[in-house]
């Protein structure tokens, strides 16, 4: 069977791929004018089970509601970090239990990560980024096949990794401007001091003080506090330091407006080729984020319009793009470069 104008606004409830084994159009896609047109120049097996009626979830309603489950989730973890100022770590189950809705739907749900970043803000930004790397911690672990309990964990491992920021004067946490060379080592302070407040609970996994001491260790040894290098630093805080960045860079912060997924995923990528960031991480990571926007059009360098048709798995930074009926890969036309969506 062939999709026609009549499919037009449903939605694919799974890949389609030419009958070469490229992707066509990625599970979550709407369907467009302009996507049905171009299913018309392929060869591609489809069943009709494959089309539902757009979701409630696309709709506005369901973006407040995710906003609403997202923001809620940042005041209940402000309260859990409010009770570790106070010295007293609380239930680590009770905070899985507030993450794993968010991290299943991030899983799930092609378009829920669209929302998450649409939603992310600087206000409270300790708390929400720690929620966001605690997110995207366990999506990486989701991505790398790891099981559940492992998952969990390195969603914990997200949750706490900056608690040692409470105890950093806020002016500086918050300084719009560049910090000075005493400012910065009493920012890099965060890790020490997070960790001898988590290690007063006796109980604590060791990951979630490894998490909390080493995420900004790097594999090349130019990270803090230690310098550690290469297997010295452990694969849970690799994958963390990962999702750290990611955070980071693609939110708004008090001295640089937040960066889009393009320039995010160059940077690290960069991080990876300079042996930094593991780059059996990054890469899986990055494609993953990409292929969610499989059909997407996107502003070129140029001033040009495209629209994203393949991500490599070598380098998902570099996809195969359409512009008009001329496919460019970008690996092999370098002086060309994806700014930001178009829309």
């Amino acid at each position: 069977m062939r999709i026609s104008s009549k499919h037009i606004g449903k939605i694919l409830i799974d890949d389609i791929y030419s009958v070469s084994g490229n992707l066509l159009l990625k599970k979550g896609t709407i369907l467009t004018k302009k996507h049905v047109e171009s299913l018309q120049n392929h060869d591609y097996y489809f069943d009709q089970r494959l089309l539902v009626e757009q979701p409630h979830h696309l709709s506005k309603d369901y973006f407040h509601h995710v906003k609403n489950i997202y923001q809620n989730s940042v005041s209940a973890f402000q309260t859990i970090f409010s009770k570790m100022e106070r010295e007293n770590l609380p239930p680590l189950e009770e905070i899985h239990q507030m993450l794993a809705p968010l991290v299943d739907k991030l899983v799930e749900d092609p378009v829920f990560i669209r929302y998450i970043e649409q939603v992310k803000s600087y206000d409270n930004y300790t708390y929400s980024h720690s929620l966001n790397v605690g997110i995207y911690a366990s999506l990486i672990g989701k991505i790398m096949g790891l099981d559940k309990e492992k998952i969990k964990l390195l969603g914990q491992m997200g949750l706490f990794h900056d608690v040692g920021k409470l105890l950093i004067d806020k002016t500086i946490l918050q300084k719009p401007g560049r910090l000075t060379e005493s400012e910065w080592n009493e920012i890099q302070r965060h890790t020490t001091l997070g960790y001898e407040l988590l290690r007063k609970n006796k109980t604590i996994d060791p990951h979630i003080l490894q998490g909390a001491l080493l995420h900004h260790e790097r594999l090349d040894g130019s990270g803090y506090p230690t310098g550690i290098k290469h297997e010295r630093i452990p694969y849970f805080v690799q994958i963390l330091s990962v999702a750290d960045m990611y955070d980071a860079l693609s939110s708004e912060r008090s001295y640089r407006p937040k960066q889009n997924l393009f320039v995010t995923s160059r940077i690290l990528i960069q991080e990876a080729s300079y042996n930094r960031l593991n780059p059996a991480i990054v890469y899986p990571f990055i494609r993953y984020i990409f292929s969610n926007h499989i059909r997407d059009e996107v502003l070129l360098n140029n001033g040009q319009l495209a629209e994203i048709i393949f991500i490599h798995t070598d380098e998902p930074h570099l996809p195969i793009i359409k512009i008009d009926d001329h496919f460019i890969d970008l690996r092999k036309h370098k002086e060309l470069e994806i700014l930001d969506f178009a829309n």
